[in-house]
């Protein structure tokens, strides 16, 4: 989990909106492989990635990974496509005709001829997701003036962070946060990972709270937005979620919160809520 320490993990399943667990049931989609095998979906998708129907014709049909736009030193933007669920696994035969079990999807691996790639994914739009909370504040230096925390709070009230408002997804980014500083001295985080863990084939999406101070930059999403990707809805229940020494809940860096993914391909989205 590493409460209070930049370690991203992406979209981890803990309950049902509804109430009670979480079903742990998945269905089976399909990740684009070419007649011969020689041609993959050409992107990795790990454990906790978020997944969306291929927007391209040539893959009709099958999934992709979410991808947010995120160019460090320029303002990130977020993708309105609706999100299918989050993958867990895939299976696929390789070229020996092996049976091969996999947390991620490894891009662009040939596959036996006129055999399909297996991806098992969540997509019940009633799920809550434990995510690490993490941010990019500084559009222009790609830097965080302050903690990251949540909520964060701007000078507009249209974007201002809650419970109950929309965010974007991200994955890299903040390639300073090691230099931030707080109370004088050097915090020492950690970097946001650019890529899911090939040894575990864990995700490294997070939910992106950061924003400017600057109104509709594309790094200053309303929150209210109904096509942002995510909604939250509170903070994780875990005795180790808790607020670090000298710090708040809203000032501590990297806690994670539950959330709803908002925007789903069998729900609509919602507006987030408006702050006074």
């Amino acid at each position: 989990m590493a409460y209070g320490t930049n370690a991203p993990f992406g979209l981890r399943p803990v309950s049902s909106i509804l109430g009670g667990c979480w079903t742990e049931k998945t269905n089976e989609y399909k990740i684009h492989a070419s007649a011969d095998g020689q041609t993959t979906y050409a992107t990795s998708i790990f454990a906790g990635d978020p997944v969306v129907f291929s927007p391209g014709l040539a893959q009709f049909g099958t999934v992709a990974r979410y991808l947010p736009a995120f160019a460090d030193a320029t303002p990130s933007t977020f993708s309105a496509l609706p999100i299918l669920g989050v993958f867990q696994s895939c299976e696929y035969l390789d070229i020996t005709a092996r049976l091969i079990q996999s947390p991620f999807w490894p891009a662009s691996t040939n596959v036996y001829p006129g055999t399909s790639i297996k991806a098992f994914v969540i997509d019940d739009p009633d799920i809550v997701y434990d995510i690490q909370v993490s941010t990019s504040k500084d559009a222009a230096a790609n830097a965080f003036i302050a903690p990251p925390n949540f909520p964060v709070i701007n000078t507009t009230a249209a974007n201002n962070g809650s419970f109950g408002n929309n965010f974007a997804l991200n994955i890299g980014g903040g390639t300073n946060f090691d230099t931030v500083q707080i109370g004088g001295e050097a915090a020492g985080y950690a970097n946001n990972p650019a890529a899911g863990s090939i040894i575990s084939g864990q995700s490294v999406f997070y939910l992106d709270a950061s924003t400017t101070t600057v109104i509709n930059n594309d790094h200053d999403y309303s929150k209210r937005v109904a096509t942002l990707p995510l909604k939250a809805i509170g903070y994780m229940l875990n005795p180790e979620n808790i607020a670090a020494p000298g710090l708040t809940m809203a000032t501590t860096p990297f806690l994670n919160v539950r959330v709803i993914i908002n925007n789903h391909v069998y729900r609509a989205g919602s507006a987030g809520t408006t702050l006074a």
